[in-house]
Formats: C-alpha cells, sequence, structure tokens
C-alpha cells in the first residue's frame, strides 16, 4: 500500500482543511466526502472534484476506502467512529474524541475491538514543534521531576454565534478548547488521577455552558497542573498557551528555559506554527502505510477528554473528581 484513500466525514472548516491536506498529500487521495447538510456537501465536492458525495453512512460501505475522518460536531462523534470501525476501516477523528463520558466508554470499547486497526485522535499540539521540544526536553530528563504546571486556551470566540448552532449549545469551553492545553499536560506528565474545577459565566453569555472554566489537576506522579478556558475574553491570544512548567532541575515559562543555577531565561527556539494539519496528517498515513503506532492512539485521546469532561462535572457540582479507568 503506498496510497491511503480517504473518505471524510464533515465538511464543515475544520473538514474543509483536512479535505485540502488529504488532497495535497503524496501519501493519501481524498475518494469521498459525507455531510448532510446539501448545501456544504455540494460546496465540498465542487472544491475537490475528485470526490464523491454522500448525506449518509453509506460512505462506509466502499470496500476501496481505507480510512475515515471524522469532522463532525464535538457531540456527534461517537456514531461515524464506531461505525467506522465496524466497517473494517481505520479511523481519525478530531478531538476532543467525544463530548461526554458515555460516548468515550462507547469508542473506547469499539477501539478495543479491532486492534488490528489504526484510531487517531486530532491533538494537534503535539504536532506542533515548538511543544514536541519541551517533549524532548522532559524526557531527557532535562528539567527533572515535574511538580506543577499550567497552560491556557483563552480565545475570543464571540464570533461563533455566527457560525454553527452546536457552537453555542453543545460545546464546553474546558472540554472543546482547554483539551489541548490538558493534553499536552498529560503527554509531559502521565495520567491523572483527580479533579477539581470552577467556573462563571459572566462574558460570553450566548454560548449555553459557562465561558469561564479553570480546571486543578492532580497527576498520579503528585504534579499538580492547571488549565484555564476562556471563550469571552477580549484581545488576542496570549502565545504558547502561556504554558508553564516547573521541575527540580528546570523552569519552562513560554519560549524561556531556566536550569538551576542560571539567573535569567534562555530563549528557545521559536518554532510556533499554529494549529497545522499536514503533519497529522502524514503521520497517520505512515502509520497506516508502514503499521506503526500513531502518537495519539483513542486510549490517549479518551484520557485526556475524560478528564476535561470531570473537569466540567466538578466545576458544575463544587465536588473533587476521581478519575478511573473508563473501562
Amino acid at each position: 500500500m503506498n496510497k491511503i484513500r480517504v473518505g471524510v466525514i464533515g465538511a464543515g472548516h475544520n473538514g474543509l482543511g483536512w479535505c485540502d491536506d488529504y488532497h495535497k498529500s503524496a501519501t493519501t487521495e481524498l475518494v469521498a466526502i459525507c455531510d448532510r447538510d446539501g448545501e456544504r456537501l455540494a460546496a465540498a465536492t465542487n472544491r475537490f472534484p475528485g470526490a464523491d458525495a454522500y448525506s449518509d453512512y453509506s460512505i462506509l460501505e466502499r470496500d476501496d476506502i481505507d480510512a475515515i475522518s471524522i469532522h463532525t460536531s464535538d457531540h456527534l462523534h461517537a456514531e461515524p467512529f464506531i461505525k467506522t470501525l465496524a466497517a473494517g476501516k481505520h479511523v481519525f477523528v478530531e478531538k476532543p474524541m467525544a463530548n461526554s463520558i458515555e460516548d468515550l466508554k462507547l469508542m473506547l470499547k469499539a477501539a478495543r475491538a479491532a486492534p488490528h486497526l489504526k484510531t487517531m485522535v486530532g491533538h494537534v499540539l503535539r504536532f506542533n514543534p515548538h511543544f514536541a521540544m519541551l517533549k524532548k526536553l522532559i524526557t531527557d530528563g532535562h528539567l527533572g521531576e515535574i511538580f506543577y504546571m499550567e497552560a491556557d486556551y483563552i480565545h475570543d470566540l464571540r464570533c461563533q454565534q455566527y457560525m454553527e448552532q452546536w457552537k453555542l449549545d453543545e460545546e464546553i469551553p474546558i472540554v472543546g478548547g482547554g483539551v489541548h492545553e490538558l493534553d499536552l499536560l498529560r503527554w509531559y506528565c502521565g495520567d491523572i488521577v483527580s479533579v477539581k474545577a470552577d467556573q462563571n459565566h459572566i462574558a460570553y453569555q450566548e454560548m449555553k455552558a459557562p465561558t469561564t472554566q479553570v480546571g486543578l489537576f492532580t497527576f498520579a506522579n503528585g504534579a499538580i497542573g492547571k488549565v484555564t478556558a476562556l471563550y469571552g475574553s477580549i484581545g488576542a491570544r496570549p502565545p504558547l498557551a502561556n504554558m508553564t512548567i516547573y521541575g527540580t532541575k528546570g523552569t519552562i515559562r513560554r519560549d524561556g528555559l531556566a536550569l538551576d543555577g542560571m539567573e535569567e531565561f534562555l530563549k528557545l527556539p521559536y518554532d510556533y506554527e499554529g494549529h497545522p494539519y499536514s503533519p497529522q496528517v502524514e503521520h497517520f498515513a505512515d502509520c497506516i502505510i508502514n503499521d506503526r503506532d500513531v502518537l495519539v492512539p483513542a486510549e490517549e485521546g479518551a484520557k485526556s477528554a475524560q478528564a476535561c469532561l470531570l473537569a466540567y462535572q466538578a466545576a458544575t457540582t463544587g465536588q473533587t473528581m476521581a478519575v478511573k479507568p473508563l473501562l
């Protein structure tokens, strides 16, 4: 197999971006697009005339499709994910993996039942050169034992009022946005055992869920991590997600590194590319073609989404939530 034949489900903003990269890649061929919205589907297939149009899951009946890429609304990931695996195809799904604990359990069960198929969750920041560099610094021991981390998803998303209705009715800021940063903290420090959180709904009241959410996560090794998700903030986004990591041998603050004995921070190589899709496309295809392990399989994506969903529960109930195995 030299090229992966891909079908895309969900032709919204992200879906079209992925279609573009699947179309451009030398390792993938975009052969089908599925969307229930007829106008959006027509616009997508006009843009990519080599892809056939589908308005339902009959896209999964095509024997010549190797993988399905899911870009539906956050709360609608589970059904196409499970059906794709049942159809014997590899599957990519956007983050967050799901918008409920129940859906996560169903998706994880389906993934475990098909270990021969690749499942990948779109935690794009793991493919960002800056955050990947921080991972290597930690893995190589340069920061010592990590004891505190924090990162922010601070983004003026009031523009969502003029986009799709589900973004107002269904999206949860710490799940839909904060999961970006929480996944990085998990990547750096391992599993989470408990979470506390708080929230308010002062800003951006058009959104159903509270738009200021702060989670405090305790890791299995004793480290503490904080993730803030703000959807009604005014002004530009802070650089590098305000990523801060404290270890017994060193500290990271955004693009600065201080090691024990240094009075000043050294500036790290600044190679920040935002949210690139193409590295994920190439990685997903390579893992299928060469039977390699994906960087963010279903098991990993489920843990990050679960922790954020429990943070929302903690903020809503005022209780500390224990993070237990999903299955």
